[in-house]
């Protein structure tokens, strides 16, 4: 009689039903914000994508461990099926080994992928990140701890903070000590937005000063 191979822990069977349950999504994201240090008022947009990417990524795991659960469950069915009326036939018998091999790669390979799309860094950092991770055979995380990702990964953090720093000195708001009544802001077509900010600035400034 056929018996069931690679039957679950007690400790695999919890960490199935931890996959299967979805937190709601103030729960991620309250992790979100743990897990990459984010500022809840200066990092809104990043803790809203990573938010949605980690949603995203735990109901394709919830799911691939639900189909696990449901192939092993109708494998043990069949099983006792056939222990009580034994087939006439001979049928192919799907091996319950190799589905679930499949399925640990498939559910590693969708945290891998989660963990790679929350980073919040350009597409080329993050394609480095992904093929010196396979070529070692280590997780994303592994890999962020790398001399070489480091330092790449501050290379780019060092540039982002000067291209911030240059976009502030360019979008700097109209201050009340470059006050000129005879000389109002000049309109730059190219910041719309700006330029009608510090006209609006300049107009109450001149209408507090009495002009």
């Amino acid at each position: 009689m056929d018996e069931i191979k690679n039957v679950p822990t007690a400790e695999e069977l919890e960490q199935e039903q931890i996959a299967l349950h979805l937190p709601t999504e103030e729960e991620v994201r309250v992790s979100v914000i743990s897990e990459f240090g984010f500022d809840e008022d200066l990092d809104t947009d990043k803790i809203e994508k990573a938010t949605a990417k980690e949603m995203k990524s735990r109901e394709d795991l919830s799911r691939a461990v639900g189909r696990k659960i449901k192939e092993r469950t109708e494998k043990e069915a069949l099983l006792k099926e056939k222990s009580a009326t034994p087939p006439i036939t001979p049928e192919i018998k799907t091996d319950p080994d190799e589905v679930g091999k499949v399925v640990d790669i498939k559910v590693t390979e969708t945290l891998e992928k989660r963990d790679l799309e929350s980073l919040d860094y350009p597409d080329d950092l993050k394609a480095e990140i992904s093929k010196l991770a396979k070529l070692n055979g280590v997780s994303i995380k592994q890999v962020l701890k790398d001399p070489y990702i480091i330092f790449k990964i501050e290379a780019y953090e060092k540039e982002e903070k000067a291209e911030e720093a240059k976009i502030g000195r360019t979008h700097k708001s109209f201050s009340s000590t470059e006050f000129d009544i005879n000389n109002p802001p000049e309109f730059d077509p190219a910041d719309r937005e700006g330029s009608d900010k510090k006209m609006a600035e300049w107009e109450a400034e001149a209408k507090k000063r009495g002009f």
